[in-house]
């Protein structure tokens, strides 16, 4: 009877365990930024407006760097980017010194030529 009662007992516990691990590795911590890249506009990227080419519908933004919900830890600097704006963004808003916050459409996302489309994109304050 003895035996009967500690392994019921040990059972529920290791079914308790079980639920405690899966749990804690469900919440999980920061996702890895490769993961985000694979996914279609979920990469955020912030910057300042430095000039625009009207006749190309291209912005310079200067200080690119990953948007805080888009990054684990610092910000980083990633220099002077070339963006294209989707066609429902009003580039005259885009004036020269404004911050511009954009998500990537990450087919077009070519970190060696530092140019960009956004598939979405708005003025910041």
């Amino acid at each position: 009877m003895i035996y009967v009662m500690a392994l019921a007992g040990l059972i529920v516990v290791a079914v308790i365990t079980t639920a405690i691990i899966n749990a804690v590795k469900n919440s999980g911590g920061a996702t890895d930024i490769r993961a985000k890249a694979g996914v279609v506009n979920t990469l955020k990227l912030i910057g300042t407006v430095e000039s625009i080419d009207s006749l190309t519908r291209e912005l310079t933004v200067l200080d690119v760097q990953f948007a805080a919900e888009s990054r684990s830890g610092k910000a980083v600097n990633y220099g002077t980017w070339k963006v294209t704006p989707p066609a429902s963004f009003d580039i005259v808003s885009a004036v020269p010194g404004v911050k511009v916050s954009f998500t990537v459409n990450s087919d077009s996302f070519d970190v060696s030529a530092k140019q960009v489309i956004a598939a979405q994109m708005s003025v910041t304050k």
